[in-house]
């Protein structure tokens, strides 16, 4: 199973960032400012990744990046 640093690494390399700049509580859309497709592209990339199924109701529900490391350690948990 995925640790958080891999998934931390994963994120970070979907958005080019070094891991370290990667805050648990940075939001998707404010502080990282992704757009809704950027963000659909990191979902997409990391349920390829992890090989998770990631449900749009549950993409709504993410806001920061600790949600989205939860989430993924959630599915991966299924």
């Amino acid at each position: 199973m995925a640790t958080q640093q891999q998934i931390i690494e994963a994120i970070a390399e979907n958005l080019t960032l070094p891991p370290t700049d990667i805050d648990l509580e940075s939001s998707l859309q404010d502080d990282l400012g992704l757009n809704p497709v950027q963000v659909a592209d990191l979902f997409h990339f990391l349920s390829r990744r992890f090989s998770v199924v990631i449900d749009t109701g549950d993409v709504e529900q993410t806001k920061t990046i600790g949600d989205l490391i939860e989430l993924i350690e959630d599915k991966l948990l299924e």
